[in-house]
């Protein structure tokens, strides 16, 4: 990562920054002096540990362990596969030899320290932010317009997507920026696009360190035997990158995005027809389909994630997960909405796994059919837990049950029927081998049984609609300074921004004389100036949630030896005297989406962003003046 970004900051020059963190290399402190990549002794190397997962190009799957030192980043050769799986960004030590550039052969792979604290509470989960590259070294690039639709403000975007799957839990913010011509790779060097990709950024005065996440997009045709890779971390503590070899479909970038949060593969069986229908074992006579779930992203389609997904990225939780322990009818709900009741119902199966009931209605942006689908899989927890939708399988037709259908467990005398069927709901009736344990069913969070709704167990609260996509652009004004107000040479204050939005404000830009010159990305929105010369200074303020950006008024001040002190009372933070610091993006260049100053010409195929009518900055940046003016088309 870049240790610092270069700063037009002649004309204000003690502009301060309230920013810190660590880099992602930063070291465990329990582990010392020990630097990152060093070879501790001979034949060894240290760093963070990550797992990548590719979709290929013949349609199977390649996992891949790598270290990531300060320098490069290897893959690591295993003699066999690990006995436990490693966390993402855990601090591991490998011995072994250096095969090549690329590859160390590894002993053995011993974990040192777990990875850091996660920066996301599972509870409440600050926006995804994520940077978008776009490059290429022969051809062309994929447009920035283009991309940013697919990425971030289209009705079908990957943002509306995640927001919609997980009823509002995740927020997928972020810019485009590209498309950067770079210098050839040599073919498929992952880690050298990254290098070169994030130097084309801080050329342009980009700050990749702003992001926790990136996606490099290239054209096909580089020599790479994928279509998608990413790294894999967990919903709480993501990976970092994610690959695009000329693929950046619904399907493609919502899958590598799903590996970064943790999600394994959907997969289906395809079983042998029999006499007995479903009498023979799952694991082995039914051959297993790597992207076989024809519905969800993670698997080969592009409506919503399977139940099974969504409980392990935590968007179902308590009663919303019910698990069947007895006979009883349950009320099932539709997996598009927000809801209070069951949405995944899991009926113990012979061998162990659980199947997963789940309903889709049909409604949402992501349509993908209607009916009851039936997942199977073991418990939740680690990478992803391997789960199967039962597809053309115990009279299942195109992977759906409607209403009268049952299916019996092909190893027990437990059976699902579907009862009803409405649009609203579904009612199943459940009847465990045996009769169960006289409890007819526990929540996820062991708070209890489910309520009994309409005379089956199950709430049937449910919102009427999906989880919407951001419609509503923000709003912002400068409060301090005020429009001509005075100042002498050497005053010092704080630029204060009154920045809100019906969700939530991702970043605020500030601009002086027409140029970008700082970001932040939390409140509170304010930029403490120092030491200010004599001159005219004109201050505006972009601030952008996950779809929308919008321009504040314009201030302009006049500094002089003729005004009298001004004592700050915008009510910002003290007065440090300190300059920005490295790692702060402080320009915001001519190739980004998001609202900056001189991005948007057609040349760049930025020219679709929107922002909100009736405001900008008066005379300072006519281009952001133009671009207020127009506004985003609303979904009907």
């Amino acid at each position: 990562m870049p240790a610092s970004i270069p700063r037009p900051l002649a004309m204000l020059p003690a502009l301060l920054l309230l920013t810190g963190g660590c880099g992602p290399d930063a070291l465990p402190p329990e582990l010392g002096d020990l630097r990152a990549g060093d070879l501790a002794d001979a034949g060894a190397i240290e760093g963070r540990y990550e797992m990548r997962i590719a979709t290929m190009l013949d349609g199977t799957s390649r996992t891949s362990h790598h270290v990531k030192t300060a320098d490069q980043v290897l893959e690591l050769v295993l003699d066999e596969p690990l006995a436990e799986p490693i966390e993402y960004d855990s601090w591991i030590r490998v011995p072994g030899d250096l095969l090549d550039q690329e590859r160390w052969e590894a002993d053995e792979l011993l974990v040192l320290a777990p990875p850091p604290q996660p920066l996301i509470d599972p509870e409440f989960r600050d926006p995804r932010r994520i940077g978008t590259v776009l490059v290429y070294w022969s051809g062309q690039g994929l447009p920035n317009g283009e991309a940013d639709q697919s990425m971030y403000s289209g009705n079908r975007s990957t943002n509306v997507y995640y927001g919609e799957n997980s009823y509002g839990i995740e927020t997928m913010a972020g810019k485009v920026f590209g498309p950067y011509e770079i210098e050839s790779p040599g073919g498929c060097n992952t880690n050298l696009i990254v290098t070169r990709a994030e130097a084309a950024m801080v050329e342009r005065g980009h700050d990749p360190t702003q992001f926790r996440q990136m996606m490099f997009h290239f054209p096909g045709g580089a020599g790479c035997s994928f279509a998608g890779l990413a790294s894999v971390g967990s919903p709480t503590n993501p990976a970092r990158n994610s690959w695009y070899h000329g693929s950046f479909g619904c399907t493609t970038r919502n899958q590598e995005l799903g590996h970064n949060y943790g999600m394994g593969h959907s997969h289906a069986y395809n079983c042998p027809a029999t006499p007995e229908g479903m009498d023979h074992n799952l694991y082995e006579d039914c051959e297993h389909i790597e992207y076989g779930h024809p519905y969800d992203p993670m698997g080969n389609g592009c409506g919503h994630m399977n139940a099974v997904q969504k409980t392990f990225m935590g968007w179902l939780e308590g009663c919303n997960v019910v698990t069947a322990t007895s006979d009883g009818v349950f009320n099932l709900l539709p997996t598009e909405l927000p809801c209070d009741g069951t949405q995944a119902l899991r009926i113990p199966a012979y061998d162990g796994r659980h199947y997963t009931l789940e309903y889709r209605n049909g409604s949402g942006q992501f349509l993908a059919g209607s009916g009851v689908l039936v997942n199977i899989a073991g418990e939740i927890g680690g990478f992803g837990p391997p789960n199967y939708v039962l597809d053309e399988l115990g009279g299942i037709e195109n992977g759906y049950l409607h209403e009268g259908d049952t299916f019996t467990d092909p190893g027990s005398a437990t059976t699902f029927t579907i009862l009803e069927e409405h649009d609203t709901h579904v009612v199943v009736q459940v009847s465990i081998d045996g009769g169960g344990d006289g409890q007819p069913a526990t929540c996820d969070d062991g708070a209890g049984e489910p309520m009994v709704d309409g005379g089956a167990l199950g709430s049937l609260a449910c919102a009427a609609e999906p989880y919407p996509g951001d419609d509503s652009p923000p709003e912002v004004q400068i409060t301090y300074p005020t429009q001509g107000q005075q100042f002498a040479p050497g005053d010092s204050f704080v630029i204060v921004a009154d920045a809100t939005d019906d969700r939530q404000v991702i970043e605020a830009a500030l601009y002086l004389n027409g140029e970008p010159i700082s970001i932040i990305t939390e409140p509170p929105w304010e930029w403490p100036a120092n030491g200010i010369p004599e001159g005219t200074f004109e201050f505006g303020v972009v601030v952008r949630d996950a779809r929308s950006w919008t321009p504040s008024n314009a201030v302009t001040i006049q500094v002089s030896d003729e005004a009298p002190p001004v004592e700050d009372s915008s009510g910002g933070g003290p007065d440090t005297g300190e300059g920005p610091p490295d790692g702060a993006d402080t320009t915001a260049g001519d190739d980004s989406t998001g609202g900056d100053a001189g991005v948007v010409g057609p040349s760049n195929g930025c020219d679709c962003r929107q922002g909100r009518s009736g405001s900008g900055f008066g005379g300072f940046a006519l281009l952001l003046l133009v671009l207020g003016r127009r506004r985003r088309r609303r979904a009907g």
